[in-house]
């Protein structure tokens, strides 16, 4: 058994980490070192500017609230019509399974494969 170094996490951090543990079968400490390595990653493959961007837009006080709300059918028609507002293309499977790039107007085309 390895040990560890106690560290203190913020009440909203602890319950959206332990919320996202029990989705996904982690302990809490596992989900939080998920998390970091996931930091790690992120820092290394991007510019520091970006990183910069990306945390001053991922801030949301409400998130565990959406989160919550996300599998209800309310909360999932309310992304799915925030998806469509906000990209003017989107990509679906048809039913042969493949794929079908949308546009905000509703035209359907097939996406090509590439070889």
């Amino acid at each position: 058994m390895t040990s560890g170094v106690p560290v203190r996490l913020s009440e909203a951090l602890t319950v959206r980490a332990r919320t996202a543990a029990n989705l996904l079968d982690r302990s809490l400490t596992e989900q939080v070192e998920h998390w970091a390595r996931l930091g790690q990653v992120v820092e290394a493959a991007v510019s520091a500017s970006t990183v910069l961007r990306l945390k001053a837009r991922s801030h949301d006080p409400e998130l565990t609230e959406r989160l919550a709300a996300a599998p209800t059918t309310d909360g999932q028609a309310r992304a799915a019509k925030l998806i469509r507002d906000r990209n003017a293309v989107r990509y679906e499977a048809d039913q042969a399974g493949e794929i079908v790039r949308v546009t905000r107007n509703g035209r359907r085309s097939r996406v090509s494969k590439s070889r």
